[in-house]
């Protein structure tokens, strides 16, 4: 059976390339009806925090990701103790007892010759007496791997071919710290072994440390698993992404309103090349039915923003259903103070899902719906107190005090107010949208006309009126223009 999985360290927020070498992890186990797994690798006590590994459990199960087995390595270490003392029996570990300053003096010598450094294994050589010496007087040490001269490693890796590695790049390693902590590359090993692992899909970053791995497993007499090794995701500069390109944890995305649908679908599309050429759009049901590791390209992707934007803008118009898409907007749009009714929230978005490309967005973009009192952008303050928007409102709800309210009905009062009044349409349509919305750009004034109740198209319209400051109980539209353009005649300057 496929067994794959996903080992994030919660020392930070899920990043789009870890998430990405989650899913596809994922849809390789579910594609072979195979196990997928979730580690914690929380053995690096200083950075790992409980607070992150709820944010990675929060942000995988927002991404849609299940798993069929959880794991923590701070739960494991007796294992890990077990397996290292396999490795000491063996002879294929030994107690090191150099120092932090003999370890950077040697470190030093090696940047002076301008040449790698790597252990020199001073504490190879060291005979069972002086090991139990050393150990009588307390002195701290770690575990070191025997790493076997002269070897190179070869392995067939299912992304990037075939890859050697010589462990002259290398030398001895540490596989548990002198607190007693395992280190990353020897936990793996276990890990993978004991839970049957027999995919491991991670990032490029990791093919330096698959030959030790390797040799771990050789040590210990265990079938190392297949490797993919995934290319890494660059900005759009070509440079590895990073946070100067943006936004670059899924929390970060989250919070700006992309869908889990849309995000999950941009990722598998970074370095995977699906089989309908040209097609972008993908359930996770169809994803899971076509993804292979064979159609993983070798070669860096590139994230877009843009792309991303786009594919969300997909789902909130095309894609969700509409019950799902107010079930999404209504924690941002009460995040902002609105407590929208639900099946009037329905109504809104029948109307007007076309108009915004993140769940954030939509919130600004359809404040006009839900504000109880709006507030008034500069510009469309200036519209308003003008004579000429004055008469253009003044007309407007003298006219719907006498009818029904509609989008159409709108439209057709708006010609009747723009021939009346010998205006241009652009002109009759700023000052309702200033009046209406708060702005001189934004959602239809005929699509809101759709939705809001009578009586408060009526009320935004009085109070617009009553910061006009132009209108008198016994002015009609026409008075009004004909008053504005005198004034104007009168003005110095006017030509």
């Amino acid at each position: 059976m496929v067994v794959s999985r996903f080992a994030p360290s919660p020392t930070g927020y899920l990043h789009l390339g870890n998430a990405r070498t989650a899913i596809f992890s994922y849809l390789f186990a579910r594609h072979h009806g195979g196990k997928f797994i979730l580690r914690v690798e929380d053995t690096d006590r200083e950075r790992s925090t409980q607070e992150f590994e709820q944010m990675l459990l929060q942000d995988l199960q927002w991404l849609g990701l299940e798993w069929d087995e959880f794991y923590r390595q701070s739960d494991r270490f007796d294992l890990y103790k077990e397996y290292a003392q396999k490795l000491l029996e063996s002879g294929h570990a030994y107690p090191c007892f150099c120092t932090v300053e003999e370890l950077e003096s040697e470190r030093k010598r090696a940047e002076e010759k301008g040449v790698p450094y790597r252990y020199s294994g001073k504490c190879r050589a060291l005979t069972p007496q002086q090991v139990e010496g050393y150990k009588k007087e307390g002195r701290p040490y770690t575990l070191r791997f025997r790493v076997p001269d002269g070897r190179v490693v070869v392995f067939e890796d299912l992304i990037k071919g075939h890859i050697s590695i010589s462990v002259e790049d290398f030398g001895d390693f540490v596989i548990v710290r002198s607190d007693g902590t395992p280190t990353y590359n020897f936990v793996v090993v276990v890990d993978d072994a004991t839970m049957g692992v027999t995919h491991v899909i991670r990032g490029e970053d990791h093919i330096p440390n698959t030959p030790k791995q390797i040799l771990i497993y050789e040590a210990l007499g265990l079938q190392p698993p297949r490797f993919a090794h995934l290319p890494v995701i660059l900005g759009e500069d070509r440079s590895k992404l990073s946070k100067r390109h943006g936004a670059v944890s899924v929390r970060n995305y989250r919070e700006e309103g992309y869908l889990p649908d849309a995000l999950f679908n941009y990722l598998c599309l970074l370095g995977w090349s699906p089989p309908e050429e040209g097609k972008e759009l993908f359930s996770k049901e169809e994803l899971i039915r076509l993804f292979s590791l064979e159609r993983v390209n070798s070669s860096p992707a590139v994230f877009s923003k843009e792309k991303l934007r786009w594919l969300n803008g997909v789902y909130i118009r095309e894609v969700l259903p509409l019950d799902r898409l107010v079930e999404e907007l209504l924690p941002f749009l009460e995040r902002a103070g609105y407590r929208p009714d639900k099946d009037y929230l329905r109504r809104v978005l029948q109307k007007t899902r076309d108009s915004f490309e993140t769940l954030k967005e939509g919130v600004q973009r359809l404040r006009p719906f839900f504000a109880g009192e709006l507030t008034y952008s500069e510009e469309a303050l200036k519209t308003l107190q003008t004579q000429q928007a004055t008469a253009v409102l003044s007309a407007f709800l003298h006219k719907l005090q006498q009818r029904e309210l509609s989008g159409e009905g709108v439209k057709a009062i708006a010609k009747e107010i723009q021939k009346e009044l010998g205006l241009k349409a652009k002109e009759v349509w700023h000052a309702l949208r200033a009046c209406l919305t708060g702005e001189l750009e934004g959602v239809g004034v005929d699509i809101l006309c759709e939705v809001l109740p009578k009586e408060e198209v009526l009320g935004r319209v009085e109070r617009a009126l009553s910061k006009s400051g132009h209108r008198r109980p016994a002015d009609t539209p026409q008075a009004l223009l004909c008053e504005d353009f005198h004034r104007r005649e009168d003005s110095p300057g006017l030509s």
